[in-house]
């Protein structure tokens, strides 16, 4: 599987016939620095986990509405803080 850029994931996601693919290539691209981003904050493996579970669940209901005001990263970064924390609460 070779490594696509950002704006390339962006359109692909577009096309309903195309999201399965893009999305995994997108959990490969992002998988290990976000994990570590959650892993930073909440310590425990498990709970980083799942804070990347439900970082990549709100990813995919929201690509498709993904406005580029952001780089992507940026937005997955700010999404997986934000399910760290909510994990701490």
């Amino acid at each position: 599987m070779s490594v696509i850029s950002d704006g390339e994931i962006i359109k692909k996601f577009q096309n309903p016939e195309n999201r399965d693919r893009v999305f995994q290539e997108l959990v490969a691209k992002y998988q290990e620095r976000l994990y570590w981003h959650c892993r930073k904050i909440v310590i425990l493996h498990e709970d980083a986990d799942d804070a990347l579970q439900n970082t990549f669940v709100k990813a995919w209901k929201s690509l498709a509405g993904f406005r580029s005001d952001s780089a992507l990263y940026t937005w997955l970064y700010r999404i997986a803080t934000n399910e760290s924390l909510t994990l701490l609460k």
